[in-house]
């Protein structure tokens, strides 16, 4: 699958990851910063239709 719906196998990887919206394909995770911290050394990726950040 590609265009609008994206590729579900792609990975992000970041020194820093400071955003408040992710979006991989169709799916989108929302960052709420009061509860998560800023993300240093990032990987971004989907899993069972759910983006992980590790």
């Amino acid at each position: 699958m590609r265009g609008a719906k994206g590729n579900k196998q792609a990975i992000i990887a970041a020194g820093i990851l400071d955003t408040v919206q992710v979006r991989i394909a169709n799916i989108v995770k929302e960052i709420n910063r009061d509860e998560e911290p800023l993300h240093k050394q990032a990987y971004v990726s989907v899993v069972q239709d759910v983006i992980e950040i590790q």
